[in-house]
């Protein structure tokens, strides 16, 4: 008799609809140290030529210094590379080479062009002032800050015009080394910040590196009390059992038992404690359950903010990690899934972002 097999149709499986794409808030991108330092260097280096350049727009727009204009762009393109060397070398928190010579040059363009150009020329002093700061330390830099600006309002106070009239007399002369302290100022205070901003990164990290030496003492303490000491009883034991088997003793069988039992508990414990202090990197726990996803036939993709993860993921996260796999497993999902972890208020939090069929993942 001959059996024949016919191909039976295939079954059709209702395909459930696709997961509408559930839209999550974009979170804001916190400016880490890095960035910040970055921010105040490009501000500091711009605002120092951005002065020189605003200068020469004053001699270019001003009709009564108008002829000196070609004087003020020749002393300008003299004084300005060596401004922004300085400040360059300040941003990074360095001592520039053959500094009382490029100080000197750079004093000698602008105070002696002074008498030639007149008082609009006073601006440019916020240069030398500025360089002072960020160059020198804080015991030469303020006396030599003073005395320039003590010698800026005594010339304004002496300059006088053709007909020997005095062009700033009084409390007037006060304004030029006022105008000349706050632009040197805005360079300062952005130099400092940068400055500041090193040393708080200089000061995390030694904290660290104590935290970490400190833990590592503790961890070497813990094992002294706890796994040290059971070797050392095992090591005895070993020893009584050899003496007891080297007399003939009947008790050696115990011995030896005791022996073992000493060695596995000893072993068991060592496994704990190593198992106690080792850290998974919160990269490894997010791809450990994308991976568990994809291999139930999910596709799973993992999203992490621009400021990076955290050291560790502290128990709400793992918490809200294992819930959401669980979820997911126990669903049946049509479309691929995102992991995102983002952070709000300072503090990091999990979203699952269920994405359509037709949509990409993020």
């Amino acid at each position: 008799m001959e059996i024949v097999l016919t191909p039976s149709p295939p079954v059709a499986l209702p395909r459930p609809k696709p997961y509408r794409l559930v839209m999550v808030a974009q979170i804001p991108r916190e400016r880490s140290a890095d960035d910040l330092i970055r921010l105040a260097s490009a501000g500091a280096v711009s605002f120092s030529i951005a002065v020189p350049v605003v200068i020469l727009v004053l001699f270019a727009t001003t009709p009564s210094v108008t002829s000196h204009f070609p004087e003020a762009v020749a002393a300008t393109a003299l004084y300005l590379p060596l401004y922004v060397h300085h400040v360059r070398y300040g941003l990074r928190g360095e001592r520039p080479r053959l500094l009382p010579l490029t100080l000197g040059a750079m004093a000698v363009v602008i105070v002696g062009v002074t008498p030639l150009i007149g008082a609009e020329w006073f601006y440019a002093y916020s240069a030398i002032v500025a360089s002072v700061l960020v160059t020198t330390p804080p015991r030469f830099s303020f006396p030599a800050v003073a005395c320039t600006l003590a010698a800026v309002g005594i010339w304004a106070a002496e300059l006088r015009n053709d007909s020997g009239i005095p062009i700033y007399g009084g409390g007037l002369a006060a304004y030029f080394p006022i105008a000349v302290a706050e632009r040197a100022a805005a360079v300062f205070i952005l130099v400092w910040l940068v400055g500041a901003l090193r040393r708080v990164q200089s000061a995390r990290m030694a904290l660290a590196e104590v935290a970490l030496e400190s833990e590592r003492r503790r961890i070497d303490i813990e094992l002294s009390e706890s796994v040290v000491s059971e070797l050392e009883q095992v090591i005895m034991k070993g020893v009584h059992a050899e003496d007891a088997a080297r007399r003939g003793s009947p008790k050696v069988e115990e011995e030896l038992e005791s022996l073992v039992k000493g060695s596995r508990l000893a072993l068991a414990n060592a496994r704990r404690i190593i198992r106690q202090y080792k850290i998974v990197s919160p990269a490894a726990e997010l791809e450990k359950a994308a991976s568990l996803l994809r291999s139930a036939g999910i596709e799973a993709t993992i999203v992490v903010p621009d400021m990076g993860l955290p050291l560790t993921l502290d128990e709400s996260l793992r918490s809200a990690l294992r819930v959401a796999v669980a979820q997911l497993l126990s669903e049946d999902v049509a479309g691929p899934v995102v992991l995102k972890l983002g952070r709000a208020s300072g503090q990091f939090r999990l979203e699952t972002v269920r994405l359509s069929t037709d949509e990409p993942a993020a």
